[in-house]
């Protein structure tokens, strides 16, 4: 599979789980993802392409098998922007090595040491399917059971000097409903810090950056750009700390919004 075919000076970040991605591939759904696909290739010469998501790469290829994707982005974040590759024409994947020299080397253990904590003071952290599977990111499950747990989570995290995401599940992707995703990654990852380094490194102006996304672990990167939009699908608690939201959902929505700017940036 190739990537888009030229690079132009506008970024333009896209969440792949029920963002780009829709999990039900229904025949609308992805006739839609054609036509977001058809209108960045169109205009491609312009518009620099990433996916910043919490999937890793080897999921990510599953789905863009399953949705039979024709194109790569320019650049993917991978497992929850912790892992960032860069793609040539022809879809070959370069590791941004650079990206993870502040990473610590002792994180497994700082996460170790958080969940053993966590017992202890009955905060029940269940292991996702794949934990364990990128070298820099520890994903669990936390049931609902009122505010302070969090807090003490976020509190624990910035004692062992790295990062922390809670936000609530989407059943749509997979996800159980009535829990929060716990997600633990280097404090200078992320999928901010992801797209901090390729405006750095690739001279990217803040001003001509866009990002979409459905979920609270979106919020953070939506606040972070110029242009940040939750798609209309997204979950109702990324709603409420999020104040964009675009009028349709998944590919719908993006198009919805760069349709509008295009002549912004043709």
């Amino acid at each position: 599979m190739k990537r888009f075919t030229n690079e132009g000076r506008i970024l333009i970040c896209f969440d792949f789980d029920e963002t780009y991605f829709p999990h039900a591939c229904t025949s609308d759904q992805l006739a839609s993802v054609r036509r977001l696909e058809d209108f960045l290739e169109r205009y491609s010469h312009q518009l620099s392409t990433m996916w910043v998501t919490g999937s890793t790469l080897k999921s990510l290829r599953e789905k863009v098998d399953r949705a039979n994707l024709r194109f790569w982005p320019h650049r993917i974040a991978s497992s929850l922007g912790t892992e960032l590759y860069r793609i040539d024409g022809n879809g070959t994947f370069f590791v941004e090595e650079p990206y993870q020299a502040s990473f610590p080397s002792d994180f497994v253990s700082r996460v170790e040491r958080i969940c053993a904590r966590s017992i202890k003071i009955k905060i029940e952290l269940e292991e996702q399917p794949g934990n364990g599977s990128s070298p820099w990111i520890r994903s669990y499950y936390a049931r609902d059971r009122g505010e302070s747990w969090k807090e003490t989570l976020r509190l624990l995290a910035d004692e062992e000097g790295i990062a922390v995401n809670i936000s609530q599940c989407n059943p749509n992707a997979g996800d159980p409903a009535d829990a929060f995703d716990i997600d633990f990654y280097p404090i200078h990852a992320g999928k901010v810090s992801s797209i901090e380094y390729v405006c750095a490194t690739s001279s990217f102006a803040r001003e001509d950056t866009y990002a979409f996304g459905d979920s609270g672990n979106d919020v953070f990167m939506l606040a972070h750009v110029q242009n940040g939009y939750l798609v209309k699908n997204a979950t109702n608690q990324a709603k409420q700390i999020h104040p964009k939201v675009t009028t349709k959902p998944y590919a719908e929505g993006i198009l919805e919004v760069l349709e509008a700017d295009v002549s912004s940036f043709i």
